[in-house]
């Protein structure tokens, strides 16, 4: 259902929704351009103040990054829910466009995508915020679905709606997809850097390369869970035999169970992606 957020946006279609929110095309009747709407599900708002408090904080973070690769929110709305209004991009996520298109996406396409994706990750790493804990923006939501290739070649990043300050403590929840997560990022008692964005790309990575994500197997929570913790990713070529081996050294450190035996930053992935 359409958000009642006032009269300026008027509804399209509905794009598309998940586990905690709906995404609708609406225009923006005051500038005739087209947005996308994303609205929390009331359920997750309603009474619920904490929340409301750090939704309206992150859609002021959101609001200062500007890189070509990351959508951009042009307002936000807590009238009735919870609401973000980007720029509406046309194409199909990442994971649409393995299924629809390509299959495993050949490694030169997808080492100049990831290079992108790369470079929009560590801007809003660095990327210095004038509210307290936020020294840069962790995305900590990385995966295919959020990653859109539009009808241009571009990828653009579609959602910081779970960011988190580089400095700023965590919050009592788990947040995130369980199949992208860091091993930190599975243990509400430990701290997230810019490290556990990195191990992320590091699965966005195989699945781009192999079509699949090297977790698909796994039914339970429990195993998924005990198997990021503990074990290596695994090979490449055991998913897709036509896979470029260079890079699975790549996806090795920056999926290190160790952050510290990660890349340290993006800047020490484009370094090596370079030297492919």
């Amino acid at each position: 259902m359409f958000p009642e957020i006032g009269s300026q946006y008027q509804f399209v279609k509905e794009l598309g929704r998940g586990g905690t929110a709906v995404v609708n095309l609406a225009v923006d009747l005051y500038t005739g351009n087209r947005v996308a709407i994303k609205s929390l599900f009331n359920s997750i708002v309603d009474n619920n103040p904490e929340m409301l408090e750090r939704f309206r904080i992150e859609a002021n973070i959101y609001l200062m990054l500007s890189h070509k690769n990351i959508v951009k929110l042009k307002n936000f709305s807590l009238k009735n829910g919870a609401h973000l209004m980007m720029d509406y991009i046309e194409g199909q996520t990442i994971d649409e466009y393995i299924n629809n298109v390509t299959g495993p996406i050949p490694s030169e396409v997808t080492i100049a995508m990831i290079k992108d994706i790369v470079s929009a990750i560590g801007y809003a790493h660095n990327k210095k915020i004038p509210i307290s804990g936020y020294h840069g923006v962790l995305h900590l939501d990385i995966k295919p679905s959020n990653i859109l290739i539009s009808k241009t070649g571009e990828v653009m990043i579609i959602d910081y709606g779970i960011s988190q300050g580089t400095d700023e403590e965590r919050g009592e929840k788990i947040m995130g997809s369980p199949m992208y997560m860091a091993p930190e990022q599975l243990d509400i008692e430990k701290e997230l850097d810019c490290r556990t964005d990195i191990y992320s790309l590091g699965v966005l990575m195989h699945q781009m390369l192999t079509g699949t994500t090297p977790y698909s197997k796994y039914i339970s929570r429990e195993e998924l869970f005990n198997e990021i913790r503990n074990n290596p990713l695994e090979r490449m070529v055991k998913f897709y035999p036509q896979v470029d081996v260079r890079l699975q050294a790549v996806i090795d450190k920056a999926t290190s169970k160790d952050p510290r035996k990660r890349y340290q930053n993006c800047e020490e992935i484009l370094q090596a992606l370079e030297e492919l």
